[in-house]
């Protein structure tokens, strides 16, 4: 009787995402957008110039509900095509935004679509930067860690936010004065992403993390440990980091985002939960869930194809120093070293798994 009852519940959970996503599907057609594949497209930085009130907006920061203000964003054009787009801006995120260890927030572009015409940004509406927590070099460089993750998972599976490296010269409109000039990434939106896919969006709270298409939730959390990230959750209480969408009204496919709380970023103001039993976020922490004996070696192979691409990505980057690129490479030869381990894999996935942890469901 329990089970029949569990069975339905799931039914109508699944028919609900269902209906959600064939009415996303269908308001997209309706409102198709030619989007310009360029802006994430290539590697070589975006030269841009932000021009705003940055006083009354860093003082939104810690604001429930931050206000739009009236920007001006030059995209600067080295084949001297230079355009200027009238946009509104807000500060977005939780903990850089919320917390005393940032003191400039990550940031909301929100553009004109009609402005955006033959431009890189034709098509898109509103964009995700990711912008220096603080006005110092070891910042920039958290910055630049954060892009290489997306890009890591980039390699790994086409189910992912696309990045896209921007240079940005940020000048206080008050005083027409340039505050700094500093690297960061825009974030590819997920309704984008949904459409390149054929699917759609899901708005919906999942009672629980598997019933995400397997595949996909498995690499994602393998990935999630590569990286040593514990900073996520898909399912109730609360979804945390990560987007739902599904393609041809499949299961839902888990797309992870915001990475600073990683340990291959190792930013100096991320720590673990106090609830997980590790102490600092470079320790990797399996938060996935149990599987039948050989199914985590089937995702692991994937991970092992891409190994020389994901280090050359790695020690390719031009924007970091050579330091942060070795640190960087030791840390995901780390993991390398574990999953071309039988012993190591049965300890660190199979024996660690969620269901062991019953008391991480209620985070």
């Amino acid at each position: 009787m329990i089970r029949t009852s569990i069975c339905l519940f799931l039914l109508c959970v699944f028919n609900l995402v269902f209906i959600h996503v064939s009415f996303s599907q269908e308001e997209g057609e309706k409102e198709a957008v030619l989007v310009n594949p360029l802006l994430f497209a290539a590697d070589e930085p975006i030269r841009l110039t932000l021009i705003a009130d940055f006083q009354s907006l860093i003082k939104e920061k810690d604001a429930v509900d931050p206000e739009y203000y009236p920007a001006v964003l030059n995209l600067i054009d080295s084949a001297g095509g230079d355009k200027s787009f009238e946009i509104k801006v807000r500060a977005r995120g939780i903990s850089r935004r919320n917390f005393d260890f940032c003191n400039f927030p990550p940031l909301l572009l929100n553009f004109k679509k009609k402005e955006t015409r033959e431009t890189v940004f034709e098509g898109q509406n509103k964009l995700k930067l990711v912008t220096f927590c603080k006005d110092m070099n070891s910042f920039e460089e958290y910055v630049l860690k954060e892009y290489l993750v997306y890009k890591i998972f980039n390699i790994l599976t086409d189910t992912s936010l696309q990045a896209r490296l921007v240079r940005i010269n940020y000048i206080n409109q008050e005083k027409d004065k340039l505050i700094t000039e500093r690297f960061g990434f825009l974030i590819e939106d997920i309704d984008h992403l949904a459409d390149r896919l054929g699917g759609g969006e899901i708005e919906l709270s999942l009672p629980h993390h598997d019933i995400c298409e397997r595949t996909c939730l498995d690499r994602f959390m393998i990935f999630q440990y590569m990286i040593g990230n514990t900073d996520w959750w898909i399912a109730k209480p609360i979804m945390h980091n990560v987007k739902l969408i599904s393609i041809n009204n499949g299961p839902p496919i888990p797309i992870p985002y915001d990475f600073d709380f990683c340990g291959f970023v190792d930013t100096n103001y991320a720590s673990p939960d106090e609830k997980l039993p590790i102490k600092s976020v470079t320790q990797r922490y399996f938060r996935g869930f149990c599987r039948r004996s050989g199914t985590y070696e089937k995702t692991i192979q994937g991970f092992k194809g891409h190994r020389e691409e994901i280090f050359r990505l790695i020690n390719d980057f031009p924007w970091l120093s050579e330091v942060s690129k070795k640190v960087m490479a030791k840390y995901i030869d780390q993991f390398y070293d574990i999953i071309n381990d039988p012993k190591q894999i049965i300890r660190r996935f199979y024996d660690a798994c969620e269901i062991q942890h019953e008391h991480l469901h209620k985070l």
